[in-house]
């Protein structure tokens, strides 16, 4: 098995290997883990859910566990024709020995992801509390196949000022 020595793209994150999960994460970690996955996809239930925030969660609840190594690839906004060479380079790095945890759009707005959904071996759902409807998420379940998820994490509702502050970060450079 080769290693890939290349750095991770922009696009892409390696856990801290300092970092001390809170207890939640740890059991989120944990859970998750009795799926034994290698190829793990974040799905946000609705537009504007905080999918990439769950999985740099999930980025740091299993930084105390370095082997297999951990990444993170943020597949937002991929387009129709990259979304099957991105199952490709998942596949390539899990047959490396990494474990991939993969974010994407909602399926409801962004159907492109939908390849990366059902290549992986199991997902998790995001929803946000007082914004996600149930007819959201039980169609992105459908659509995905409810047998695949291993379950879903809740977010509070951000506040005007928590919104103000990510459109600012969105804007800069």
């Amino acid at each position: 098995m080769s290693a890939d020595s290349s750095p991770p793209s922009p696009s892409e994150e390696t856990p801290p290997a300092s970092a001390i999960p809170s207890p939640e994460l740890s059991r989120l970690w944990f859970a998750l883990d009795r799926r034994a996955w290698s190829y793990l996809v974040v799905i946000p239930a609705h537009p504007g859910s905080p999918a990439l925030d769950a999985a740099q969660a999930l980025m740091e609840a299993g930084s105390p566990y370095p082997e297999p190594p951990l990444r993170l690839v943020d597949a937002t906004g991929i387009e129709p024709a990259g979304a099957p060479r991105m199952v490709l380079e998942v596949r390539r790095r899990v047959e490396q020995g990494e474990r991939v945890i993969v974010v994407i759009d909602s399926l409801l707005t962004h159907p492109a992801s939908l390849p990366l959904a059902l290549a992986a071996d199991t997902a998790l759902l995001v929803v946000t509390l007082g914004e996600t409807d149930f007819g959201s998420a039980r169609k992105t379940l459908e659509l995905v196949g409810e047998d695949r998820f291993a379950g879903s994490v809740t977010f509070p509702r951000p506040t005007k000022k928590q919104k103000r502050a990510d459109a600012a970060k969105k804007k800069k450079p």
